[in-house]
């Protein structure tokens, strides 16, 4: 067991840092219906009128925001090393949770069916 979760850790890892460096600049969907009635040159809203344009910055912002890391002018290895850091933050908040699950639990105590 403790080699099945070692090696699927490693292999979540490099997959984490190489496929993020593929994911898209482009619009999502949701973005994309937002955008619905603007006109648009390079992800700048030029006119029209939509959703989108009431639209401010995100209030809480952050240093992986954006598929990248903030403080990282390279964006191919910003948006790595943030697949891989999302991969263990999420790997370490889920096992704190399940060793916290697990230390509630106290093992079944043996019956004692001794007749006298």
């Amino acid at each position: 067991m403790k080699k099945f979760l070692i090696t699927g850790t490693i292999v979540t890892l490099v997959l984490a840092g190489f496929v993020s460096l593929f994911a898209s600049a482009s619009p999502d969907g949701l973005e994309s219906v937002l955008l619905t009635g603007c006109d648009t040159a390079d992800g700048e809203i030029t006119g029209g009128t939509c959703v989108l344009q009431a639209a401010g910055e995100h209030e809480i912002g952050g240093a992986f925001a954006d598929y990248g890391i903030s403080f990282l002018d390279n964006e191919v290895l910003g948006a790595s090393l943030a697949g891989i850091l999302g991969v263990l933050f999420t790997l370490a908040v889920a096992t704190g949770l399940f060793w916290l699950l697990a230390r509630g639990r106290k093992p079944a105590e043996p019956a004692n069916d001794v007749q006298a």
